[in-house]
Protein backbone atom coordinates (compact mmCIF):
# COMPACT_ATOMS: atom_id res chain seq x y z
CA UNK A 1 0.00 0.00 0.00
CA UNK A 2 1.39 3.36 -1.02
CA UNK A 3 1.64 5.98 1.64
CA UNK A 4 1.32 9.72 1.05
CA UNK A 5 4.73 11.33 1.49
CA UNK A 6 5.00 13.69 4.46
CA UNK A 7 5.91 16.58 2.17
CA UNK A 8 2.61 16.20 0.33
CA UNK A 9 0.49 15.70 3.44
CA UNK A 10 1.90 18.69 5.33
CA UNK A 11 0.34 21.42 3.12
CA UNK A 12 -3.04 19.72 3.46
CA UNK A 13 -2.93 19.89 7.26
CA UNK A 14 -1.55 23.44 7.09
CA UNK A 15 -4.59 24.49 5.08
CA UNK A 16 -7.07 22.47 7.17
CA UNK A 17 -6.90 24.58 10.33
CA UNK A 18 -7.57 28.00 8.75
CA UNK A 19 -10.28 26.50 6.54
CA UNK A 20 -11.95 24.96 9.58
CA UNK A 21 -11.60 28.21 11.51
CA UNK A 22 -13.26 30.30 8.80
CA UNK A 23 -15.95 27.72 8.07
CA UNK A 24 -16.90 27.57 11.74
CA UNK A 25 -17.14 31.36 12.05
CA UNK A 26 -19.16 31.77 8.86
CA UNK A 27 -21.51 28.88 9.67
CA UNK A 28 -22.02 30.11 13.23
CA UNK A 29 -22.79 33.66 12.12
CA UNK A 30 -25.25 32.45 9.49
CA UNK A 31 -27.02 30.10 11.91
CA UNK A 32 -27.26 32.70 14.67
CA UNK A 33 -28.69 35.25 12.25
CA UNK A 34 -31.12 32.82 10.62
CA UNK A 35 -32.36 31.11 13.79
CA UNK A 36 -34.21 33.62 15.97
CA UNK A 37 -33.65 31.66 19.19
CA UNK A 38 -30.57 33.43 20.55
CA UNK A 39 -31.75 36.88 19.56
CA UNK A 40 -35.10 36.14 21.17
CA UNK A 41 -33.27 35.22 24.38
CA UNK A 42 -31.34 38.50 24.32
CA UNK A 43 -34.55 40.44 23.82
CA UNK A 44 -36.58 38.58 26.47
CA UNK A 45 -36.36 41.03 29.37
CA UNK A 46 -38.47 38.80 31.64
CA UNK A 47 -35.96 35.98 31.28
CA UNK A 48 -32.90 38.21 31.60
CA UNK A 49 -34.17 39.87 34.78
CA UNK A 50 -34.78 36.54 36.51
CA UNK A 51 -32.15 36.86 39.23
CA UNK A 52 -28.65 35.41 38.90
CA UNK A 53 -29.84 32.82 36.41
CA UNK A 54 -31.01 35.54 34.05
CA UNK A 55 -27.61 37.24 34.26
CA UNK A 56 -25.87 33.96 33.45
CA UNK A 57 -28.16 33.44 30.47
CA UNK A 58 -27.36 36.93 29.20
CA UNK A 59 -23.60 36.53 29.65
CA UNK A 60 -23.58 33.19 27.85
CA UNK A 61 -25.84 34.33 25.02
CA UNK A 62 -24.14 37.69 24.50
CA UNK A 63 -20.67 36.11 24.59
CA UNK A 64 -21.60 33.66 21.85
CA UNK A 65 -23.29 36.45 19.88
CA UNK A 66 -20.15 38.63 20.02
CA UNK A 67 -17.74 35.74 19.42
CA UNK A 68 -19.20 35.23 15.93
CA UNK A 69 -18.89 38.91 15.07
CA UNK A 70 -22.59 39.71 15.22
CA UNK A 71 -23.40 43.32 16.19
CA UNK A 72 -22.82 43.75 19.90
CA UNK A 73 -25.08 46.80 19.78
CA UNK A 74 -27.99 44.35 19.83
CA UNK A 75 -26.72 42.71 23.01
CA UNK A 76 -25.82 46.09 24.52
CA UNK A 77 -29.29 47.45 23.79
CA UNK A 78 -30.81 44.36 25.43
CA UNK A 79 -28.55 44.83 28.47
CA UNK A 80 -29.65 48.44 28.89
CA UNK A 81 -33.29 47.53 28.45
CA UNK A 82 -33.13 44.70 31.01
CA UNK A 83 -30.67 45.97 33.61
CA UNK A 84 -30.34 49.72 33.25
CA UNK A 85 -27.27 51.81 32.51
CA UNK A 86 -24.76 50.75 35.18
CA UNK A 87 -25.34 47.00 35.46
CA UNK A 88 -26.02 46.74 31.74
CA UNK A 89 -22.66 48.34 30.92
CA UNK A 90 -20.80 45.93 33.21
CA UNK A 91 -22.53 42.85 31.81
CA UNK A 92 -22.17 43.72 28.12
CA UNK A 93 -18.52 44.65 28.68
CA UNK A 94 -17.81 41.27 30.26
CA UNK A 95 -19.76 39.41 27.57
CA UNK A 96 -18.31 41.27 24.59
CA UNK A 97 -14.76 40.94 25.93
CA UNK A 98 -15.25 37.21 26.47
CA UNK A 99 -16.50 36.85 22.89
CA UNK A 100 -13.54 38.80 21.51
CA UNK A 101 -11.03 36.75 23.51
CA UNK A 102 -12.68 33.53 22.27
CA UNK A 103 -12.24 34.76 18.69
CA UNK A 104 -8.63 35.69 19.49
CA UNK A 105 -7.76 32.17 20.66
CA UNK A 106 -9.69 30.56 17.81
CA UNK A 107 -7.66 32.59 15.29
CA UNK A 108 -4.40 31.80 17.08
CA UNK A 109 -5.18 28.09 16.89
CA UNK A 110 -6.33 28.10 13.30
CA UNK A 111 -4.65 30.96 11.49
CA UNK A 112 -1.27 31.97 12.92
CA UNK A 113 0.86 29.26 11.31
CA UNK A 114 -0.95 29.70 7.99
CA UNK A 115 -0.40 33.48 8.04
CA UNK A 116 3.29 33.06 8.80
CA UNK A 117 3.75 30.50 6.03
CA UNK A 118 1.66 32.11 3.27
CA UNK A 119 1.95 35.87 3.85
CA UNK A 120 5.67 35.94 4.56
CA UNK A 121 7.29 39.37 4.77
CA UNK A 122 3.99 41.26 4.59
CA UNK A 123 2.66 39.48 7.65
CA UNK A 124 6.02 39.87 9.43
CA UNK A 125 5.87 43.66 9.02
CA UNK A 126 2.29 43.81 10.28
CA UNK A 127 3.12 41.50 13.17
CA UNK A 128 6.12 43.63 14.14
CA UNK A 129 4.02 46.81 14.03
CA UNK A 130 1.34 45.34 16.31
CA UNK A 131 3.80 43.66 18.66
CA UNK A 132 5.79 46.88 19.14
CA UNK A 133 2.90 48.53 21.01
CA UNK A 134 0.20 45.86 21.33
CA UNK A 135 -2.03 47.64 23.83
CA UNK A 136 -2.01 50.98 22.01
CA UNK A 137 -2.47 49.32 18.61
CA UNK A 138 -5.55 47.34 19.62
CA UNK A 139 -6.96 50.24 21.65
CA UNK A 140 -6.67 52.57 18.66
CA UNK A 141 -8.39 50.13 16.31
CA UNK A 142 -11.15 49.42 18.85
CA UNK A 143 -11.91 53.12 19.29
CA UNK A 144 -12.26 53.82 15.58
CA UNK A 145 -15.96 54.08 14.66
CA UNK A 146 -15.45 51.96 11.54
CA UNK A 147 -14.17 48.42 11.14
CA UNK A 148 -15.14 44.92 12.17
CA UNK A 149 -14.67 43.63 15.70
CA UNK A 150 -14.45 40.08 14.36
CA UNK A 151 -11.65 40.94 11.92
CA UNK A 152 -9.76 42.68 14.71
CA UNK A 153 -10.14 39.57 16.89
CA UNK A 154 -8.73 37.45 14.07
CA UNK A 155 -5.91 39.92 13.44
CA UNK A 156 -4.96 39.86 17.11
CA UNK A 157 -5.01 36.08 17.15
CA UNK A 158 -2.80 35.56 14.11
CA UNK A 159 -0.34 38.21 15.29
CA UNK A 160 2.18 37.68 18.05
CA UNK A 161 0.63 40.01 20.64
CA UNK A 162 -0.17 38.65 24.09
CA UNK A 163 -3.67 37.94 25.33
CA UNK A 164 -3.32 40.32 28.32
CA UNK A 165 -2.74 43.56 26.35
CA UNK A 166 -5.33 42.41 23.80
CA UNK A 167 -7.91 41.87 26.56
CA UNK A 168 -7.20 45.14 28.38
CA UNK A 169 -7.31 47.14 25.14
CA UNK A 170 -10.54 45.39 24.17
CA UNK A 171 -12.17 46.31 27.48
CA UNK A 172 -11.21 49.98 27.26
CA UNK A 173 -11.61 50.32 23.50
CA UNK A 174 -15.01 48.70 23.43
CA UNK A 175 -16.35 50.58 26.43
CA UNK A 176 -17.59 53.72 24.59
CA UNK A 177 -19.64 51.74 22.06
CA UNK A 178 -20.94 49.46 24.82
CA UNK A 179 -22.05 52.47 26.85
CA UNK A 180 -23.76 53.99 23.81
CA UNK A 181 -25.75 50.81 23.13
CA UNK A 182 -26.68 50.36 26.81
CA UNK A 183 -27.77 53.97 27.18
CA UNK A 184 -29.98 53.67 24.13
CA UNK A 185 -31.63 50.58 25.63
CA UNK A 186 -31.97 52.14 29.06
CA UNK A 187 -33.23 55.37 27.51
CA UNK A 188 -36.08 53.54 25.82
CA UNK A 189 -37.06 52.06 29.17
CA UNK A 190 -37.00 55.30 31.18
CA UNK A 191 -37.62 57.74 28.33
CA UNK A 192 -34.59 59.86 29.27
CA UNK A 193 -33.53 62.16 26.41
CA UNK A 194 -30.21 62.98 28.05
CA UNK A 195 -29.11 59.37 27.69
CA UNK A 196 -29.49 59.56 23.92
CA UNK A 197 -27.48 62.79 23.86
CA UNK A 198 -24.76 61.34 26.09
CA UNK A 199 -24.61 58.19 23.97
CA UNK A 200 -24.14 60.18 20.77
CA UNK A 201 -21.46 62.30 22.44
CA UNK A 202 -19.56 59.21 23.57
CA UNK A 203 -19.67 57.75 20.07
CA UNK A 204 -18.23 60.94 18.53
CA UNK A 205 -15.61 61.28 21.28
CA UNK A 206 -14.43 57.68 20.88
CA UNK A 207 -14.07 58.17 17.12
CA UNK A 208 -12.04 61.37 17.58
CA UNK A 209 -9.80 59.69 20.17
CA UNK A 210 -9.26 56.69 17.89
CA UNK A 211 -8.26 58.88 14.95
CA UNK A 212 -5.92 60.92 17.20
CA UNK A 213 -4.22 57.78 18.50
CA UNK A 214 -3.90 56.47 14.95
CA UNK A 215 -2.26 59.68 13.74
CA UNK A 216 0.02 59.71 16.76
CA UNK A 217 1.12 56.13 16.09
CA UNK A 218 1.80 56.95 12.43
CA UNK A 219 3.88 60.00 13.37
CA UNK A 220 5.79 57.93 15.92
CA UNK A 221 6.67 55.32 13.31
CA UNK A 222 7.82 58.06 10.89
CA UNK A 223 10.13 59.54 13.56
CA UNK A 224 11.57 56.11 14.37
CA UNK A 225 12.17 55.39 10.68
CA UNK A 226 13.87 58.77 10.25
CA UNK A 227 16.12 58.18 13.26
CA UNK A 228 17.15 54.79 11.92
CA UNK A 229 17.91 56.31 8.52
CA UNK A 230 20.13 59.00 10.11
CA UNK A 231 22.18 56.48 12.08
CA UNK A 232 25.45 55.52 10.33
CA UNK A 233 25.89 51.92 9.35
CA UNK A 234 28.32 50.04 11.55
Amino acid sequence: MEQTPPSAARPVFRFLRPALMLAFLVAGAVVLRAVPGLRHVLESTALLRDGAGGRVVFLAGASVWCAFGLPRQVAGFAAGLAYGALEGTVLITVASTAGCVAGFFWARWGGRQWAQARLGARFARLDAMLSRQPFLSILTLRLLPVGSALLLNLLGGVSGIGVVPFTLATVLGGLPQNVVAVLLGAGVRVDAVWQFVLGGGLFVASGILGVWLLRRAQVGRMVQDANRADQPDV
